[in-house]
């Protein structure tokens, strides 16, 4: 990944060239902001998709169904995206 911001001077926020932000009547737009739009709908979908997979897994646990294909299918996707929610709730995001 080309990273389009770097740690500024004082290390206490990021920064990015002036060629990777356009900035027309009070709207910010360009290559960062397309980036954090796209960061922004990955963590959405997956806080959402948590969400979704516990309902199933609580349908298919009411059903009888924990040792089936599609139980531990939807477990490990679970606990993958958690992972994922994890690591970046460590880096505050």
């Amino acid at each position: 990944m080309n990273r389009l911001t770097r740690l500024s001077d004082d290390k206490k926020s990021y920064v990015t060239d002036k060629d990777k932000v356009n900035i027309e009547d009070n709207i910010c737009s360009g290559e960062a902001i397309d980036r954090l739009g796209k960061f922004e709908d990955f963590y959405e979908a997956l806080v959402k998709g948590q969400s979704q997979v516990q309902e199933e897994l609580e349908r298919l646990r009411l059903e009888g169904k924990e040792k089936s294909y599609r139980y531990k299918e939807l477990m490990a996707k679970k606990l993958t995206e958690n992972h994922i929610l994890n690591m970046l709730k460590l880096y505050d995001l």
